[in-house]
């Protein structure tokens, strides 16, 4: 039986997380070789990440410096995938979501004429600039993508808007499958603590500068009127964040700066938490697989459904809307309730199947 070359393109942590189950699933199938890129975009991120998932890199271009300029980045991976195309068969190249490495990856396999796979098709916020460049990034791959995998149907529904209607299809979102492999793995034994934990995230470039103040100043004011909870805050390595943040938050009794978490550490806390401040897609997502409230530190998200469905609500970066709405969570039960149980929009653990089986159709 003829084997189908297929490339699997990681760039960040979040890609990793995301791409996992789908490459042990092709990796599981007799018809598919794998082979996986890394670029190095998340690199320290990154490498402890594929570690505890066993994901067997085939290339890492490791192309990130300090403060490189998306230009730059952008030359670099168009390079380095034009070389590697021109040495490696490839039948399918597949990527997730709307990172820089991605655009570059489906360019490059327009370019070559390779069929591109874009896993978390679809998402949409309405302004081509919020959030920069992710927003430009993702409707320049649908363009250049042969098959759409949308986590929800809202997102299919965006593609048909725009006139994409041949190979749409919805799948649900890999992170869920990832995050219920991990809730498997995890034994929530340890003690239960008094306070109330808040899990806080943030590392996005529209919070860069000014809005990551605000964010801080409403954090400090949470900590300080609110005794009987636990922010818990892993800071992001890159520098625009990490000085910032610990800059305004050191030393405040209540609030935890720390390194990052990795993701067998993180899935805990997530379950732990009593609710979740962030500006990740990530969380925006797995947080109402485990009932967890989210107040999004954005004011334009992608990910409508969690808030159409009361899971989330946006509340950007102004000191005084962050507090009110976080101390409405701890006060007003009703209004805890009525975001706790909301059902998660975003599938139910077996999107890396249904990808695999599209994929399998699209050769076959």
């Amino acid at each position: 039986m003829k084997k189908f070359n297929i490339t699997c393109v990681i760039g960040t942590r979040p890609e990793a997380l995301k791409m996992f189950p789908i490459i042990k699933a092709l990796q599981a199938d007799k018809l598919f070789s794998v082979c996986t890129i890394i670029t190095g975009q998340h690199r320290e991120l990154l490498a402890q990440l594929l570690k505890s998932l066993a994901i067997n890199v085939t290339i890492n271009f490791d192309l990130m410096k300090s403060n490189q300029s998306l230009t730059a980045l952008s030359a670099k991976l168009l390079q380095y995938f034009e070389a590697y195309f021109s040495k490696q068969p490839c039948d399918l190249l597949i990527a997730q979501g709307d990172t820089t490495t991605v655009l570059m990856a489906a360019l490059s396999a327009f370019y070559k004429k390779i069929p591109f796979a874009h896993v978390e098709a679809g998402l949409r916020t309405k302004n081509i600039s919020d959030p920069f460049p992710e927003e430009f990034n993702r409707r320049a791959i649908t363009l250049a993508a042969t098959l759409h995998f949308c986590p929800t149907q809202s997102s299919a529904n965006n593609l048909l808007k725009e006139g994409i209607q041949k190979n749409v299809f919805v799948t649900g979102n890999t992170i869920i499958d990832t995050l219920y492999a991990y809730l498997k793995k995890n034994s929530d034994d340890e003690k239960k603590s008094d306070k109330k934990l808040i899990l806080v995230t943030c590392h996005r470039r529209e919070n860069f500068g000014k809005p990551l103040l605000h964010i801080c100043k409403a954090l400090k004011k949470l900590a300080e009127r609110n005794p009987e909870i636990e922010l818990l805050f892993p800071v992001h390595p890159n520098p625009n964040i990490k000085k910032v943040v610990e800059k305004q938050l050191s030393n405040i009794h209540n609030i935890k700066l720390s390194e990052p978490l990795d993701y067998e550490a993180l899935v805990p806390v997530l379950q732990k938490a009593y609710l979740v401040l962030t500006d990740s897609g990530g969380l925006q997502e797995e947080a109402p697989a485990l009932n967890k409230p989210v107040l999004v530190l954005r004011n334009e998200t992608e990910r409508p459904e969690g808030v159409a469905c009361c899971a989330a609500l946006l509340v950007g970066h102004d000191t005084n809307t962050i507090v009110q709405q976080v101390e409405k969570l701890l006060t007003d039960v009703t209004a805890y309730e009525s975001m706790s149980r909301a059902v998660s929009p975003y599938g139910d653990g077996q999107a890396a199947e249904r990808i695999v089986h599209l994929i399998t159709q699209f050769f076959l």
